[in-house]
């Protein structure tokens, strides 16, 4: 009875003089829940304001932070290189092996067509990843995965790095000299803040002005494993010509949508996106005229705004590209995701048939775990989970699971559905526009099934 009077006042007791009278464990206690409570207060803050939205066809004020140097001071300059800008040597573009004629091939014409007085055939897809000059072990690590895997489809593959002094010029000369898959942008410093803003833009330059033409140009981090023949049986083979091998869409571009919060706007994730020439032309023609300064995936929608153009878009399940997050795994050593997964997530391990698109593989190990689940076919068939469904996951994992749930959060949440309701219209015909600029088709997810390939 003595004890219980003495629980029965701590209220009283922890009232009046909570750091001598409250017990240990319940202060403890009392600490862990005003921390959630605050965590939980913040979250819903966040969730439940709605940010002020542009005005149609007016791109956002914005001065983002990009590696540590704001765009405005970028822009006011003086943007002199840390060190010289010699011209490097003309980049080989290695002509493709010759294939029999299948009707791939639209014999464009270009400086690269002609080899040994013989005329060759451009593949219709250029697969090119933004890589830093200096991260030559990345660069062998995907010529060696999912570039030799796919090395028979009809693509030209490609890393796009900018000019790194001249005391690593001969390094890549000797680089290119064995691979030939190099682009060297000599005329752009390499750093961080060049890489996320302008890098994309200029590259695109380079084929138009060099008249290197392409049905479709696929943009790649260095840290995404490409199922590369998923991508081309699913999206891009069902959309070209079996006659003229051209490509039976325009104004097209295939990725993920994505909600910018910060930046108030609605862009293709930047880790992989793809568009048809005609894109590509026009956004290098915009950028000509507006000179944006952004985020390279942010400045393809201000270029877009600014010039009222719109792009149809065929939007990624979260099934097919995502972030890989290894607490979602099985915890067996394998990338494969452990049962009570979300495969549509933002952020999940493989699962299923569906990976095309897998990002943020930045470890080396964990990338050649990635890659070790897929072969010349696509994807192998996923492991049998064990029996009983094995381990439920990480308690980071069923931390997320939980306020899933209960719809507390969008962690889990595919990043079309993030959008908010206010970038949607929808147009006379049924066609849904998301921020005024990408048309999604008559599904607001912009998902459309794989087409019957003839």
């Amino acid at each position: 009875m003595v004890a219980s009077k003495a629980y029965l006042s701590l209220p009283i007791a922890a009232w009046e003089n909570p750091k001598t009278n409250l017990p240990r464990r319940f202060h403890r206690l009392l600490v862990l829940s005003l921390i959630a409570m605050a965590f939980v207060a913040v979250h819903l803050t966040v969730k439940l304001t709605t940010p002020t939205h542009h005005a149609p066809f007016t791109a956002p004020n914005m001065d983002p932070e990009i590696h540590g140097k704001y765009v405005s001071a970028y822009i006011a300059g003086p943007r002199e290189p840390a060190y010289p800008l010699h011209r490097f040597p003309e980049t080989p573009m290695v002509a493709p092996p010759a294939l029999p004629d299948s009707g791939w091939y639209s014999g464009n014409d270009s400086d690269d067509d002609d080899v040994d007085g013989t005329r060759q055939r451009r593949n219709p897809w250029l697969a090119a990843v933004i890589s830093s000059a200096f991260d030559a072990d990345r660069r062998m690590l995907i010529r060696a995965s999912w570039m030799r895997t796919y090395k028979d489809l009809p693509m030209d593959t490609r890393f796009v790095v900018s000019n790194p002094g001249p005391q690593w010029t001969e390094v890549l000369q000797a680089e290119n000299r064995t691979f030939g898959d190099l682009i060297v942008l000599d005329h752009l410093q390499e750093d961080d803040f060049t890489a996320n803003t302008i890098k994309t833009l200029e590259f695109y330059k380079h084929l138009v002005r060099r008249g290197l033409r392409y049905e479709f140009v696929s943009k790649l981090d260095s840290d995404l494993f490409l199922n590369a023949r998923g991508f081309w049986d699913r999206y891009l083979r069902p959309r070209l010509s079996p006659r003229t091998g051209e490509a039976t869409v325009e104004r097209t571009a295939i990725g993920e949508l994505y909600y910018g919060r910060f930046n108030d706007l609605t862009f293709l994730h930047g880790s992989m996106y793809t568009y048809t020439w005609d894109v590509v032309e026009e956004l290098v023609e915009l950028q000509e005229r507006y000179r944006v300064v952004a985020g390279e995936d942010v400045a393809m929608a201000l270029l877009l705004l600014r010039a009222r153009r719109a792009v149809n878009v065929v939007n990624f399940l979260g099934s097919e590209k995502f972030d890989y997050y290894e607490p979602d795994s099985r915890g067996d050593g394998s990338p494969w995701a452990r049962a009570n997964t979300h495969p549509n997530a933002t952020k999940h391990a493989l699962w299923g048939s569906d990976p095309i698109a897998i990002h943020d593989l930045k470890d080396p190990a964990v990338y050649l775990r990635v890659a070790s689940a897929f072969d010349e076919r696509g994807i192998r068939p996923m492991p049998p989970l064990p029996r009983g469904g094995g381990p439920r996951g990480s308690l980071a994992m069923l931390w997320f699971d939980f306020w899933h749930a209960v719809g507390a959060t969008t962690y889990l949440t595919p990043r079309v559905e993030r959008i908010p309701f206010f970038f949607w219209s929808r147009r006379d015909n049924g066609d849904w526009m998301c921020d005024d600029i990408w048309n999604v088709g008559k599904s607001k997810t912009g998902h459309q099934q794989p087409r019957r390939v003839w």
